[in-house]
């Protein structure tokens, strides 16, 4: 391998997320969120080495479930997070052990018509105020009745999704719980609501499946960093310094000289840019580390390079290894200065980014 831009990927840390993530709800079981390739990380090494620890796997679609089954995780219970795409899939629910959540009526349908020859468990999801997938009140308890009635099902579990339990002062998240308590109470079915933020910051989110997403990766949900303090990075997105170059005063750094040096600079260059999945818009002053010192990123990101400031950076050398998020500058910070969330930055690393795991 020549290039060297990587993503060091560190197993036992997801692990250890995992780990404080049902510390904090010892009566719940924990369902590992994986989806979009386990944010990044790669779901199957991910899975293989959470499969004695989660109580079950969460992915988008049927794709990302049977890429699991087929490379091994055969007992440890899976949930379709957005359900079947179309009414074909059932067949494949029913072949490979699948849970599936349920949230519209055309999936109800197809559900309750079709003639499975074993049954199946179903997380019907209601709309407490995300305002995306999920039933409202009236149909919500009309899908519950069918799908107690049904042949097709064993097992209902009655969920909702948040939308602002990362803002931890915010009622509209206390509402939400309110309303789920309210209209599942007198169901007598197990449920779900929390996610990572709810799993941290909402304790009476907690229900008989919690959902750990984000946090699983060593970022927490919330910008407060009190939040962020039992939490383990688990990649670090870093690459070589590839060119050093001296600058006058008045030079423009880059595509468009967004940047223009404000007196003579030491400037290098890091072999990283946005094919590898580092965000183009990435701001001047944007955090890297190098050589034991915060440096920034100056200029525009470009598709496989980007610039930073060695002035202050001592003894720089081509060759040196330049840290872009991972234990010492926080993919959260990174994101701030992205204007972006640090979910969209690690699920877009590309595959032409090494990817190095580490585990015990």
């Amino acid at each position: 391998m020549a290039r060297a831009c990587t993503a060091t990927i560190n197993l036992e840390s997801i692990k250890d997320n995992l780990l404080y993530a049902k510390s904090l709800a010892p009566s719940s079981k924990a369902i590992a969120i994986i989806k979009a390739d386990a944010y990044g990380h790669g779901a199957l090494r991910v899975a293989k080495y959470l499969d004695n620890v989660a109580d079950a796997f969460g992915v988008a679609c049927i794709e990302e479930a049977l890429e699991l089954r087929e490379s091994g995780i055969e007992e440890t219970p899976i949930l379709l997070l957005e359900g079947i795409f179309e009414i074909s899939e059932l067949s494949l629910v029913e072949k490979y052990n699948l849970m599936t959540v349920v949230c519209n009526l055309t999936q109800l349908e197809w559900l309750v018509k079709a003639k499975l020859t074993k049954q199946i468990t179903v997380f019907v999801k209601y709309d407490s105020g995300m305002c995306r997938l999920g039933f409202h009140e009236a149909e919500f308890n009309q899908a519950i009745k069918l799908l107690e009635n049904s042949a097709n099902v064993n097992k209902i579990v009655l969920m909702t999704h948040f939308s602002k339990a990362d803002e931890p002062y915010d009622i509209f998240t206390q509402k939400q719980i309110d309303s789920f308590n309210k209209i599942v109470a007198s169901t007598g079915h197990q449920s779900s609501i929390a996610n990572s933020a709810g799993i941290v910051a909402w304790r009476n989110s907690h229900k008989n499946y919690n959902r750990p997403g984000i946090m699983l990766y060593g970022s927490s949900p919330f910008s407060e960093a009190r939040y962020q303090k039992n939490l383990i990075p688990s990649m670090t997105l870093s690459s070589e310094l590839i060119s050093i170059k001296h600058f006058e005063k008045g030079q423009g750094v880059g595509y468009g000289s967004r940047f223009i040096c404000p007196q003579d600079m030491l400037i290098g260059v890091v072999a990283a840019g946005y094919a590898d999945g580092y965000p183009r818009h990435a701001k001047d002053g944007t955090p890297v580390y190098i050589n034991n010192t915060r440096s920034r990123i100056v200029g525009r990101v470009s598709m496989d390079m980007l610039t930073v400031d060695l002035t202050n950076t001592p003894n720089p050398q081509i060759g040196n290894k330049v840290e872009l998020f991972g234990n010492n500058i926080a993919i959260n910070e990174v994101a701030e200065y992205c204007n972006t969330i640090s979910y969209e930055i690690m699920s877009k690393i590309t595959r032409r980014v090494y990817k190095k795991y580490i585990s015990n």
